[in-house]
């Protein structure tokens, strides 16, 4: 028999020694761990709750530095100060989310404190996309890990297999959170059309790559097969590729 008492279920065995009564006994069945559960893959979410990191006044904050704002691990992607009366001094802070990707505004008093999420940089090399999870593998001790695709940002239609990415990692537990992508990227041309954005122009085309992304502002005289460099960020035309 089987019965379910928690997430797990129950089976029921009885054993006949002979001729006496038969005993019953119950197993508990867990599910056996997974081949590949030296993969360590975790959402960004989660690595945001994690409290491993300690606090800095606001005028020690970078730009660069990765913080903890409302919950979310953020990147500092821009610092100003201001003075208001009195020599009061205030920093504003241009924060995006790692997990979204969303961006914030925060306005921190001088000698007010943040959290600072402590990071250290890695050469890791990229192995493959699975569409979710983007794996990596560290050259010097192979161990394997994945992150959310999303730490790639538009980089992740262009990354090759087996190239190696500047990745910054949470000082404890070496999770990757943020990849060092490069600015420009080479793809080939599958097809371009004669038209930009539903308006026919006779200077700039829409072409696709192989990898089945548009890219916007196409010259005039590309051809299919033609290997060109892309502007990771907004997926424009950057001119042809170096042979």
């Amino acid at each position: 028999c089987t019965f379910q008492v928690s997430r797990f279920p129950w089976v029921c065995i009885s054993v006949d020694l002979g001729g006496n009564r038969p005993i019953s006994t119950a197993m508990r069945i867990s599910p056996l761990p997974s081949s590949s559960a030296h993969l360590r893959s975790r959402s960004l979410p989660r690595l945001q709750m994690q409290r491993r990191w300690r606090q800095i006044k606001s005028n020690e904050v970078v730009t660069g530095n990765f913080v903890e704002f409302k919950g979310q691990m953020c990147k500092v992607e821009k610092v100003e100060t201001t003075m208001q009366g009195r020599g009061s001094n205030f920093f504003q802070l241009e924060l995006r989310a790692v997990a979204n990707n969303k961006k914030h505004s925060a306005r921190l008093r001088s000698g007010e404190k943040i959290e600072l999420i402590e990071m250290r940089r890695l050469t890791m090399q990229y192995l493959y996309s699975d569409g979710s999870n983007a794996h990596f593998m560290n050259p010097e001790t192979f161990e394997q890990t994945s992150s959310p695709v999303e730490v790639l940002g538009n980089y992740q239609y262009y990354a090759i297999e087996g190239e190696e990415i500047e990745v910054q990692v949470t000082e404890e537990g070496g999770d990757v959170v943020f990849a060092d992508t490069p600015n420009f990227a080479e793809i080939e041309i599958e097809s371009i059309s004669n038209t930009n954005e539903g308006r026919a122009t006779s200077e700039k085309l829409t072409g696709v790559g192989v990898n089945g992304r548009v890219i916007i502002a196409c010259a005039k005289h590309l051809e299919p097969g033609t290997r060109v460099r892309v502007k990771v960020d907004t997926e424009e035309y950057a001119g042809k590729a170096e042979t």
